[in-house]
């Protein structure tokens, strides 16, 4: 895999968590218009975006650190599908 196009799927990744958030918090501080059942499990789902947001974040962290040569060296090393059977 190239490490641009890593890095924009994790952007897209990041993008798609961000909305997920934002419409949790929305749901959950505004009970009377969305239902106090809807609030309540949105309630429970920002710590588990939160996480995700922070996962996402070391993650971008790290590819944009690793050299492209290294990380395509990384990424594409064989599977077990791939090696040669006895």
């Amino acid at each position: 895999m190239k490490k641009d196009d890593a890095l924009d799927k994790l952007d897209r990744a990041g993008f798609a968590i961000n909305d997920l958030n934002s419409k949790a918090w929305n749901t959950a501080l505004n009970p009377t218009s969305h239902g106090w059942a809807s609030s309540i499990l949105s309630m429970a789902t920002i710590p588990v975006l939160s996480a995700a947001s922070i996962g996402h974040l070391v993650s971008s962290a790290v590819v944009k650190q690793i050299d492209s040569r290294t990380f395509e060296r990384i990424t594409e090393f064989p599977s077990d599908k791939d090696k040669p059977k006895p």
